[in-house]
């Protein structure tokens, strides 16, 4: 028989903690809005703000790792 192994997706959890101090929802209700387990308006902002402030905590990451590089290889 082969199970089936189903991985939990991990979330920003910076990007948890701003959504949670702003609207006061818990940690479990944010993660099953952003998921699809709940339904509602309110949930479809959640989910949509949760996108919004993910990419751009990527790009700022991203922005980050390339000026450390740069900075260390100025250093050489």
């Amino acid at each position: 028989m082969n199970k089936n192994i189903k991985s939990k997706p991990s979330y920003n959890q910076d990007v948890l903690k701003i959504i949670k101090e702003k609207h006061g929802y818990s940690y479990d209700y944010i993660r099953k809005s952003i998921r699809g387990d709940r339904a509602g308006i309110i949930c479809d902002l959640i989910k949509e703000e949760y996108k919004k402030l993910d990419n751009e905590y990527k790009i700022v990451r991203e922005n980050q790792a390339a000026r450390l590089k740069k900075e260390k290889g100025q250093n050489k």
